[in-house]
Order: C-alpha cells, then sequence, then structure tokens
C-alpha cells in the first residue's frame, strides 16, 4: 500500500528541500564567488587592489579563513598589507540575542608597511573613503548589542614604520599578541603583546583594561631596544650628530584614558652602552654611559609625585668644551627653527595650566651616584689650548631633594695624579646660599701652564701644587679662603712680545716664595658678589693672586730671610765715612752674610746703591785737600804728612789763616767749608768723589767674589735719593730675580 502525502505537506517539503539545497548550494558557491567578487571589486570596495590565495566561508560553524591575502598601497604598485591565514570564528547563534561573539581571531605571519609623512599616513586615504559626508544622527537610546571577542592572536608579525618627515624607521620582527578576551561591557580586557625589533632587542606588553572605566593596568617589558632608532625624533629638539644605546624597561603604570596625564607607575629603566655625538665638531663624541639604572618608587602625576629609589651612572664620560663662540651645551641647544608665535605659546600655556597639577613638586631620589666615571674639561678660548682630563670620578648623595638640605660627596682624579675630594652642602631651591669644600692633592702644574701664558706670559713647566678650599655663600656673597702649597714649582722666561692680562714677575715671586725646599705655602683669600654680571670667579682668582705676587716680589727680601732662617738685618744698609780707608771689619761681615744668602739663591741678583750728599761730599773733599796743601807748607811727606792732615782741626786757627790767605784776591762769606770749595774746580772735585764711588763698589765686588759670588750677578745701580746721616754715605741692598 502506498503511502501519499497530502498535497499541503508535499509543497512544504519542497519548499524545505529547495530551501536546504539553496543553502547547501550559497554554502559551496559563496567562498568561490565572494573571492572573486572581492578581488574584482576591492578597488570599489577599499580604495585598495586587494588578492588572496583563498577564502573559505563555512556558513555552518561560522567561520571565515583567508590565506595568502595581499593589499596594494595607493598607487596599486608597492605592497601594504599581507599575511599568511586570518581565521574568524563566530557564533551566529548569539545574534538572535544581539550579541556578537566571535569565539577565535588568528592572525598568523601578517606583514604591514606603515607610512608617516607630516598628519597623513599610508592608510588615510582608506579612512577618507569610508568617511561619510551626512552629519552623524544623535542616538539617545544606548545600544543593547554585546561584543564579545575572545581568543584573539597573532603569530610570527613583522611590520615596518617610516616616518618620511624625519626620516626614522623602525623593523618590527615576531610580532605576536594574546588576547584571551575583549569583552566591551564592564568586564576586564587583559591583552598580551609580544615582539622583536629588527636591529634587536624585544618588547613585552601586557594590559588589564576595562571599558565601561576606561581604566587600564599597564605593564611593559622592553628588552635592550636599539635607541638610535629614535635619534631623528631627538634631532627635532637637540643638536646631536648621532646617538646610540640599548634601553630596557620594567614599568607598572596605572591609569586611565580619560584623564590621560593622572597616571601612577612604578618599576625600573635602564640604558647601557650609550653614546652622543656632536653635530657641530664633525660627529665628536661628547657622552658615553656605560650603565645607567633608574629605579622608580613612585610617579604620580597628577599629585605631582617623583620618587626614585635609585638612579645610579656607571662607566660614564663626558667631555665639555669651551671656544670663543660658546660651550658644549650652547651647541647642543641650539635651534634654527623660529620660535613660537604668541598665540601659539598662549595656547600651550593655557593646555598647561589645565592638565597641571597645582600641587608643589615631591621630588627625591634615595640614592643618587655616579661610579667609575670621567669628565674631560677642554678650553679652546686661550692661546693654548688647555684639556684637563677627570678620570675615577664618583659622586654620591642620599635623600636628593629639589626643595630642601642636600649634602653631596665627589671624589675624582684631576690630570691623572691629582687626588680631588669635595662636598658641597646647600639646597637646589636657595642657591644663594652654600658651602663647598674642596681638596686637590698632588697635581701637576704644567697642566694649567696654557693658563699661565695665557694671563701671564709665563710658561710652567714643572711643580705639584696642593689646594684647598672652604667657600660660603651667604646672600650671593661669596668668602672663599683657599691655601695653595706648591712643590718644585719651575716658570720658564716670560715669551717676548706675548700678550697677557696681567703684568706681574711671577718668576720673581716664585722664587722669593719658595723656601729652602723649594715649597711655597700661603693662603689667597676670595670674596665678590655672585650676581654681579662681571662676576667671574677664574678672574678673580687670578687677581687676588696677581696682587698677592705683585706685593711678595715689590719687597722680597724679608721673606727670602724668613724661609731661609736669616736675620732679618742681613740686607740692612751699610754706613760708610764719606772718605773711608776700606770697607772696614764691621761691613765685610755684613758682606760675608749677604754671600751666603746669595749662595743659596743662585738666581738671585744682588742690586749694590749709594746715597749721598753731594755738596757734603764736596766740602769734605775740599777741605781735605786745603789740609793737605797746608802740611805741604811744613816740608812734611808721606806718612807724616797724611797723619798731619789727619791731626789738623776743621777749627784750626792756623789752617783757617791759610784758607783766608789763599783767598785774598776774591774773599768769600762762610764757613771754613765753603771757602775750602772755593779753592778748587767743581770739577776736579766732583771727579775725586765719583772715584771714590766707584772704589767703594769695587771693595764690595772684591769682598763679594771671594765668597764665590760672581761678578755677573752684582748690578751697580745709580745714586739713590736716601738722606745719609751727617757725614756719611749709604750702602743699600735689594734682590731680583734673573732674566725677570
Amino acid at each position: 500500500m502506498k503511502f501519499k502525502l497530502k498535497k499541503p505537506v508535499k509543497i512544504i517539503l519542497i519548499v524545505v528541500g529547495s530551501l536546504v539545497a539553496l543553502f547547501l548550494l550559497v554554502a559551496v558557491l559563496i567562498s568561490p564567488i565572494a573571492h572573486h567578487y572581492i578581488e574584482k571589486h576591492s578597488k570599489e570596495l577599499c580604495n585598495r587592489v586587494v588578492t588572496m590565495d583563498d577564502l573559505r566561508i563555512n556558513l555552518f560553524t561560522g567561520t571565515v579563513t583567508i590565506e595568502g591575502f595581499k593589499a596594494l598601497e595607493e598607487n596599486d604598485k608597492d605592497v601594504f598589507v599581507t599575511f599568511k591565514m586570518l581565521r574568524v570564528n563566530a557564533n551566529v547563534w548569539k545574534l538572535i540575542s544581539k550579541t556578537v561573539r566571535l569565539t577565535e581571531i588568528t592572525l598568523v605571519a601578517p606583514d604591514v608597511v606603515v607610512l608617516q609623512n607630516g598628519d597623513r599616513f599610508n592608510f588615510t586615504d582608506i579612512i577618507e573613503f569610508y568617511k561619510s559626508d551626512e552629519p552623524k544622527e544623535e542616538d539617545d537610546e544606548p545600544s543593547t548589542w554585546v561584543i564579545d571577542l575572545q581568543n584573539i592572536t597573532l603569530q610570527d608579525g613583522d611590520a615596518v614604520y617610516r616616518d618620511l618627515a624625519v626620516g626614522s624607521c623602525f623593523k618590527f620582527n615576531d610580532l605576536a599578541v594574546a588576547i584571551p578576551r575583549i569583552y566591551f561591557t564592564n568586564e576586564d580586557t587583559d591583552v598580551g603583546l609580544n615582539l622583536k625589533f629588527d636591529n634587536g632587542g624585544g618588547l613585552t606588553v601586557k594590559m588589564l583594561y576595562a571599558l565601561e572605566t576606561n581604566s587600564y593596568n599597564l605593564n611593559v617589558k622592553l628588552n635592550k631596544f636599539d635607541i638610535s632608532s629614535v635619534e631623528p625624533y631627538v634631532k627635532g629638539f637637540v643638536n646631536l650628530g648621532e646617538f646610540g644605546g640599548k634601553l630596557s624597561t620594567d614599568l607598572n603604570v596605572v591609569g586611565n584614558l580619560d584623564h590621560i596625564l593622572e597616571i601612577v607607575a612604578d618599576g625600573t629603566i635602564r640604558l647601557q652602552d650609550v653614546f652622543a655625538t656632536e653635530a657641530k665638531n664633525e660627529g665628536k663624541t661628547f657622552a658615553k654611559i656605560g650603565d645607567m639604572l633608574v629605579d622608580i618608587n613612585k610617579i604620580d602625576v597628577k599629585e605631582n609625585v617623583f620618587h626614585f629609589n635609585k638612579i645610579e651612572l656607571k662607566g660614564a664620560n663626558f667631555i665639555y668644551d669651551i671656544a670663543n663662540n660658546g660651550n658644549t651645551l650652547d651647541w647642543l641647544l641650539a635651534s634654527d627653527e623660529p620660535s613660537a608665535s604668541s598665540d601659539s605659546k598662549e595656547t600651550a600655556s593655557d593646555t598647561s595650566s589645565q592638565t597641571a597639577s597645582s600641587a608643589p613638586m615631591d621630588f627625591v631620589i634615595s640614592e643618587l651616584s655616579l661610579k667609575n666615571s670621567s669628565f674631560t674639561y677642554n678650553d679652546h678660548t686661550l692661546r693654548e689650548p688647555v684639556s684637563i682630563p677627570i678620570t675615577n670620578l664618583d659622586f654620591e648623595t642620599k635623600n636628593f631633594k629639589m626643595n630642601g638640605p642636600i649634602s653631596v660627596k665627589v671624589s675624582a682624579l684631576v690630570a691623572e695624579t691629582g687626588q680631588l675630594t669635595a662636598n658641597w652642602d646647600g639646597n637646589l631651591a636657595d642657591l644663594t646660599n652654600q658651602k663647598i669644600g674642596v681638596l686637590l692633592k698632588n697635581f701637576k702644574l704644567k697642566n694649567i701652564s696654557p693658563y699661565s701664558v695665557h694671563y701671564l706670559a709665563h710658561p710652567i713647566s714643572d711643580g705639584v701644587l696642593s689646594f684647598a678650599d672652604h667657600s660660603s655663600i651667604v646672600n650671593n656673597n661669596i668668602v672663599s679662603n683657599n691655601r695653595l702649597d706648591i712643590y718644585n714649582c719651575v716658570v720658564d722666561k716670560k715669551i717676548k712680545n706675548a700678550p697677557k692680562e696681567f703684568n706681574i714677575p711671577l718668576r720673581a715671586a716664585v722664587y722669593v716664595l719658595a723656601d729652602r725646599k723649594g715649597k711655597i705655602a700661603f693662603d689667597l683669600p676670595v670674596q665678590g658678589d655672585l650676581s654681579s654680571p662681571n662676576f667671574s670667579y677664574r678672574k678673580i682668582i687670578f687677581k687676588t693672586l696677581c696682587n698677592f705676587i705683585v706685593k711678595i716680589a715689590a719687597a722680597p727680601i724679608d721673606l727670602i730671610l724668613k724661609n731661609l732662617g736669616k736675620s732679618p738685618d742681613t740686607f740692612a744698609d751699610i754706613l760708610y765715612d764719606i772718605r773711608p780707608n776700606g770697607l772696614g771689619s764691621e761691613a765685610d761681615d755684613h758682606l760675608n752674610k749677604i754671600a751666603e744668602v746669595l749662595n743659596e739663591k743662585s738666581e738671585l741678583i744682588l742690586q749694590v746703591q749709594q746715597s749721598l750728599n753731594w755738596e757734603e761730599n764736596r766740602a769734605a773733599y775740599a777741605t781735605f785737600a786745603a789740609k793737605m796743601d797746608f802740611c805741604r807748607q811744613m816740608g812734611l811727606a808721606d806718612e807724616a804728612l797724611f797723619n798731619a792732615v789727619v791731626a789738623t782741626q776743621d777749627r784750626d786757627p792756623h789752617f783757617e789763616e791759610y784758607v783766608d790767605g789763599r783767598l785774598l784776591d776774591s774773599p768769600v762769606v762762610g764757613d771754613i767749608y765753603k771757602k775750602c770749595v772755593a779753592l778748587y774746580d767743581v770739577a776736579e772735585l766732583d771727579a775725586k768723589i765719583n772715584a771714590n764711588i766707584d772704589k767703594r763698589n769695587q771693595q764690595i765686588i772684591s769682598v763679594l767674589s771671594t765668597q764665590g759670588i760672581s761678578v755677573d750677578r752684582i748690578e751697580l745701580m745709580p745714586l739713590g735719593e736716601k738722606t745719609p746721616p751727617k757725614g756719611k754715605t749709604v750702602v743699600s741692598f735689594n734682590v731680583k730675580v734673573k732674566d725677570e
């Protein structure tokens, strides 16, 4: 018996069967049709040429798979995006309950090129292509649709980013993303990102994000990122040549996208093998850092809190140059860019006022140190450039604050041998009050010879210096007590016709100041107003030093005698009778002591100067000559004649009668001395006086020569202006240094 379906049932079955057949046909044909349509009309669909090796759409499972995808740039030539495979799996039944749930999004081996030129990217045209010209209608009703994206992964990705405006290029390899779930409701989104950079290093990012509140918790681990990649951006702010190094981070950041600057962060930042060159001086390396660690305790931008556990630099090397056209800092900060307009400045000011915290900055570094580093100071402003390297540099301070007392300790090796220790106590918020202590030992003076040549025209070829400074600055006025100890300082002859700022007898001063062992020790106080535009610590030191040296050089004898342990009367004046018979034993002893000093100070020149009353000498010589003539009338000669002359008194009546008798033709009114002078030619008397001056000088030279003092070390000076006692001639002594 045959079973017959009723006609309505037949119709339903036919319809259902047709629909199923149609659905199956669509399911079979949708993939090649969609594949063909997308490739043929891709330019119309997305303004780009798109090709695919395969497109599979499974309507039963809600899975879409694309393989061998390629999208070209707007010019239809260059490649924009490629990927090996994209698979998206959707739960289609959830659409009934207004839920878009994608249970899998897998992207394998994407390769994307991102180009930026100013504010335009190589995908800006796509955004503009889909942008509607019609105004968006306001929708007061919140959407009831739920979007749930699960198991989002990206594997083996590569990416290239180029900023055409500045010439930068970033290449990323092995890009990997793992996001367990993005839920556009009140549940958190957990995001993971891993990638490697083409030139080394990698990045790992983990983030928890809440869509409802826009809050996030971010962890960023960067491993040895080559910072030379950001060189073009840094050059926009600093005038650098090249720089490089490795950057590593492990940072935790908590914030909210609605308030971008309200972030709280902690973690570590590390820089290694950093270098930077100057753009001005042909790529000269001016900075290196072996290792820099920044350990962040807490940064709270909203509350203006910046707390660091430690900032430590190791193996840093900095070079600081000074030239007539500026210094290293000037060259780094120099910019050819025009300054911003007043309008833009006002806008920036307004913006900052809206975002900046009103709380005072709370800045603390628990441990701040610089270890095993160096600093080189190069001064090109002198006629002879000077370079002073500072090595083994250690710097340490604890509880460093922007507003509060700070104590800093520094130690270093200056110019290979100089041992430096220094300390500073002050407050960065009030630099008008501070204390400074510096101790430098065993510093070779030849390292600063160019300064001596520049200021004094004297090179320094040898010597060791120790320097101690204790300075206090109170209300911007410095009081500095400096102690200089110098040993075996050798100052060479002055450079002839060399320009100099100070004219002082440096060689004489150094020679005078040195004791028996070649040591010089003296105090050098410095005072000045730091706020004065003409204040220069370097110049005021030299000026004070020069004033001190001038005083010493002007009166050197006392200091020489003190350093040699001699009597202060060693170079005292010697008084002689107007007509002495030899120098006398007392004068000989005096000259012997002077010779001892000259033998110990072989660079000294003895200056001998006689002072006399010329009129008194004429009278004395004329009176002596008149007595000789008077005694000869008695028939006396030789020793008897001399004894008779000595025995004759100036007021002897017979002698006066003799003189008056010779003046009968031209009588002279006055005492016996005027009458005696009238008897003789003045020129003859002056010749006798000069002869006796020369004789006395030769007697002095003779005594000193017997003590080993060569003639070229004795300088006979013109007659002086001292006023001698009655009947005496004064012989004065001074010293100077050879070739000064």
